[in-house]
């Protein structure tokens, strides 16, 4: 039986459905001295909604307070916005960190959007978030954004050490998904491995 184990995992693996989202971050393009420099944005959309090429919504998540939670939207499944290290949103500064499913973190979500999925890879248009502790908003000209405010009440970030944080510009770019090219070649891989040690037994 240990023998055929990686086959049926590859197999597992191969059978799976592929993630059925996709990914854009922020790609500073240029600094602005009225901002900090280590400005991160992710927003993860499904798969869908990338499809239909453009996405326009106004969602507000109040219900810490009892009011509702606005989970109806199975478009932006995520949205993150921090200062910090580039993959450690949790431990950055002015951090707004919006799951679909997720209540809000800090007092209420309120994230509105008008956005186009162009063809290179690239997004254009609008965003706006507010998590009742920090906030920003940035509108592009062709795909290229440009950060119109960005607020809050911490003292670090954008609060009193950047008052009047604006300026930088980016792209929001999409990220690749590893290729299925290389879970097809983990089934042929462990096909082999399988038949080698069939060999081996009967040896």
């Amino acid at each position: 039986m240990l023998r055929f184990t990686p086959l049926l995992f590859a197999a597992a693996l191969l059978a799976q459905p592929a993630e059925a989202a996709v990914t854009y971050t922020w790609q500073q393009i240029d600094a602005s001295s009225a901002m900090p420099a280590n400005l991160n944005l992710r927003l993860v959309f499904s798969d869908n909604a990338v499809r239909q090429g453009k996405l326009t919504l106004d969602i507000m998540n109040d219900c810490n307070y009892g009011g509702s939670c606005d989970f109806e939207q199975d478009s932006l499944l995520s949205l993150h916005y921090w200062y910090g290290a580039k993959d450690a949103p949790q431990k950055g500064v002015n951090l707004i960190d919006f799951g679909y499913r997720s209540k809000p973190k800090m007092f209420h979500d309120h994230i509105a959007l008008d956005l186009t999925f162009l063809p290179d890879g690239m997004l254009s248009g609008w965003i706006s978030a507010n998590n009742g502790e920090s906030d920003f908003a940035m509108e592009s000209v062709g795909s290229l954004f440009t950060v119109s405010v960005a607020r809050s009440d911490q003292p670090d970030g954008c609060g009193m050490e950047f008052p009047e944080c604006a300026g930088s510009t980016g792209l929001l770019v999409e990220v690749p998904e590893p290729s299925s090219a290389a879970l097809a070649g983990l089934g042929v891989l462990a096909g082999w491995f399988a038949r080698r040690r069939k060999g081996q037994a009967r040896a």
